[in-house]
């Protein structure tokens, strides 16, 4: 085993080779299963694993959505917040494993990827797009904006969490979440995902606290 770092320049490589190495470095990815309407009503669903939380002041979430390669033609998703500005963000736990790799698959727009996966849609308070039933937590979102990214054929789509819905045992009294019961899962590369179950916490001052284990004639001074 070597432990000699390669240099690998993304400009000499085929953009397959550097969608390995980076989903397979950034790790694990937070899943956004999103869910959209069509201007047609028509219900969609898909997951996606360049998806983040980037602020709570206010609350804003980031989805980073590529074209269908084949056609080159915007994903059913990304056309459907275009067109209507709303989504909702359903986080997946264990239970929806299955069913959000199901709908990560390739579709027609007249496809109802909730249905056809035995989800439930249920209604959201303040965005015509449907909740997941479900998810343990759904994010309704307005479309704050949608970048198409310099030099990529990505949009990044950013939205503002407008109201948020949360099963009631995953709160704790002091308002965090339970990350045990919520039993997030992520996305690693390829076919693998992890779970959330196995923590551990740090102390703030356990770097300090080693490095003065290290060097005890230090922390004497």
């Amino acid at each position: 085993m070597t432990t000699e770092k390669l240099e690998l320049n993304p400009s000499d490589m085929v953009s397959s080779a550097v969608y390995k190495v980076i989903t397979g470095c950034v790790v694990p990815r937070p899943i956004g299963f999103v869910s959209t309407v069509s201007i047609d009503g028509i219900y969609n669903a898909a997951p996606f694993s360049f998806f983040n939380a980037i602020s709570h002041i206010p609350p804003m979430v980031c989805i980073s959505i590529s074209p269908i390669y084949r056609t080159k033609s915007k994903k059913d998703t990304l056309q459907n917040i275009l067109d209507t500005g709303e989504f909702v963000v359903n986080i997946v736990n264990s239970q929806l494993a299955a069913a959000q790799d199901f709908c990560s698959n390739e579709y027609p727009p007249e496809f109802d990827e909730l249905t056809a996966s035995g989800l439930t849609a249920a209604p959201s308070s303040m965005v015509k797009a449907p909740r997941i039933h479900e998810s343990p937590a759904n994010f309704e979102c307005k479309l704050y904006t949608a970048t198409p990214l310099p030099d990529s054929p990505y949009t990044l789509v950013i939205g503002k969490v407008v109201n948020m819905h949360v099963r009631g045992d995953l709160l704790l009294p002091d308002g965090r979440i339970s990350s045990p019961k919520l039993d997030a899962i992520g996305r690693m590369a390829g076919s693998l995902y992890t779970r959330t179950t196995e923590l551990f916490s740090l102390d703030h001052d356990a770097f300090k606290l080693i490095k003065a284990a290290d060097n005890p004639l230090d922390s004497a001074n």
